[in-house]
C-alpha cells in the first residue's frame, strides 16, 4: 500500500543496458543441452588361448595406437616320445609263504616280522617226535628188504623182481619219511627280510595251513620272507593300448604321493584280459624295477608312463603354429615384422609338439598367435589405457582368460 492508500504496483527487476535505458525484465537463464556423449564401446577379448612351451607377457598400454601384435615360438630338434599310462602296485619279485607239510605243535618261531635272514637260516619249527618215529620205522623196513634181497640171491627170476620191487617202495617210503622230518623246520629259501609271521609257540601246524592253538576258524602261512629291495611293479593296460606295449620297453615309475621317478622294464605281457571297476577290459603288465632304488615300497601304488615311441634329433614346431587349408598345412613364419605364409610337411604328433619333416629349418620363428591390441584412452576404467588387471600372462601351457574381459574406449 502507498502512503495514498493506493496498492504498490509490482515490483520488476530492471537490467541496465548499455545505452542507460532500462529493458525489460530478466527472464531466468535457460541451462544449456549438454551434448550427447560418445557411445561406449566395450571391447570383448574373450581370447582362450593355450600355449606350450612358449612364454610372453602381453601390455596394452595408454594412449597407444590399435596395433597387430604376434606370439612366436622358435623351431629346434629335440628327442621326443610317445607313452601309456598305467597305475599299479609295488610287489616284491621274490616272495615266498612258507607253511608246514606235516602236523604238529609249533615248538619255536625263531623270527620276528622285519628280521633280515639269509638263505637256509631257520625260522620255525615243529615237534617232529611221531615223523623221526616214522623215519625210523621207514629205514627198518629198507634193512629188512635188502636182506630178503640178499637172500633170495640164488632164487628164481619172479622171486628176485618181486623182492627188488619190496626194496624200491621201503626205500621211497624213507625219502617220504625223512622229507617230513626236514620239513618240520622252516628255513629261508633265499636271502631278504621277514614280511609276515602267523604262528606262535603251541599252535597246531598241518598240511592245511597254520592255525593258532586258540583260535581254530583261521588259518594262515606260517612265515613269509620278501626280498623287498628288488622289485616289480603289477599293473593293468587297457584293451585299446596294450597292443602298443611290448617286453623290454622303458618305464617311468612315479611313486603316489610324491617322490624321485625311478625306471624300470617290461617283463612280461598278460594275453588274459581282466575287467576294471568300470568293467572295462584291460591286460596285466608286469613291470621289473631297475637296480635297487630308495623310496619305493612293497605294497604301495605307483604312476607308469611306458614308452612305446621315441626318437631323437627331430625338428619340430607346437602344433598351436600350424594352420590347414584347402592347399594344405602351414605356418607364418616372422622375419622382423614381417610375416610370411610357409607350406610344411608334418610327421608323428608328440603331444604337444609335431614334427616337421619338410618346410622349416632349425631356428626359424614361427607365429603361434596373433592378435590386435585394442588402442588405449585416459577414459578407460583403469585410468592407463590397459585391460583389467593390467597384463595377460601368457606361458607355456598355460591359457589366456577364460571369459571375457571388457574395457571402456572412446
Amino acid at each position: 500500500m502507498t502512503r495514498g492508500g493506493g496498492r504498490r504496483p509490482p515490483h520488476r527487476l530492471l537490467t541496465r543496458c548499455p545505452g542507460g535505458a532500462h529493458s525489460q525484465p530478466r527472464q531466468p537463464r535457460a541451462m544449456p543441452s549438454l551434448p550427447s556423449l560418445p557411445g561406449r564401446r566395450w571391447l570383448v577379448l574373450g581370447l582362450v588361448v593355450v600355449l606350450a612351451g612358449v612364454g610372453g607377457w602381453i601390455k596394452f598400454g595408454p594412449e597407444s595406437d590399435a596395433k597387430t601384435q604376434s606370439i612366436t615360438a622358435t623351431v629346434a630338434r629335440g628327442t621326443y616320445k610317445s607313452t601309456v599310462s598305467a597305475t599299479g602296485t609295488i610287489t616284491p619279485k621274490r616272495e615266498a609263504d612258507l607253511s608246514f607239510s606235516s602236523s604238529g605243535v609249533v615248538t619255536r618261531v625263531a623270527v620276528s616280522v622285519g628280521d633280515k635272514v639269509t638263505k637256509g637260516d631257520v625260522l620255525a619249527k615243529i615237534d617232529a617226535t611221531s615223523l623221526i618215529a616214522q623215519r625210523d620205522a621207514a629205514e627198518a623196513q629198507v634193512t629188512a628188504a635188502e636182506a630178503q634181497l640178499a637172500e633170495d640171491a640164488g632164487g628164481s627170476a619172479t622171486q628176485l623182481s618181486a623182492d627188488r620191487a619190496s626194496l624200491a617202495s621201503a626205500e621211497s617210503q624213507l625219502a617220504a619219511a625223512q622229507d617230513a622230518v626236514d620239513e618240520a623246520t622252516l628255513t629261508a629259501p633265499f636271502s631278504g627280510t621277514v614280511s609276515a609271521v602267523g604262528v606262535e609257540v603251541g599252535d597246531q601246524a598241518g598240511s592245511g595251513g597254520n592255525t593258532p592253538a586258540a583260535d581254530g576258524d583261521s588259518t594262515t602261512s606260517a612265515v613269509t620272507v620278501i626280498s623287498p629291495r628288488t622289485l616289480l611293479v603289477e599293473a593293468n593296460v587297457s584293451a585299446s593300448d596294450v597292443s602298443q606295449v611290448k617286453k623290454g620297453m622303458q618305464v617311468e615309475i612315479t611313486p603316489t604321493g610324491g617322490g624321485e621317478v625311478v625306471y624300470g622294464t617290461v617283463s612280461d605281457v598278460g594275453v588274459i584280459a581282466g575287467a576294471s571297476e568300470t568293467g572295462a577290459a584291460q591286460f596285466p603288465v608286469t613291470v621289473e624295477v631297475t637296480g635297487k632304488p630308495a623310496g619305493l615300497y612293497p605294497g604301495s601304488t605307483a604312476s607308469l608312463a611306458i614308452t612305446i615311441k621315441q626318437a631323437t634329433d627331430v625338428l619340430a614346431v607346437p602344433t598351436q603354429a600350424l594352420h590347414t587349408d584347402a592347399k594344405g598345412t602351414f605356418v607364418y613364419v616372422m622375419d622382423g615384422k614381417k610375416r610370411t605364409r610357409k607350406d610344411v610337411t608334418i610327421g608323428t604328433a608328440y603331444g604337444m609338439q609335431t614334427e616337421v619333416l619338410k618346410g622349416l629349418a632349425e631356428g626359424d620363428v614361427v607365429e603361434l598367435i596373433s592378435f590386435t591390441r585394442p588402442s588405449g584412452s585416459g577414459n578407460t576404467r583403469n585410468g592407463g589405457g590397459e585391460l583389467p588387471g593390467g597384463e595377460v600372462r601368457f606361458s607355456g601351457g598355460g591359457a589366456g582368460p577364460s571369459g571375457p574381459v571388457f574395457e571402456v574406449g572412446k
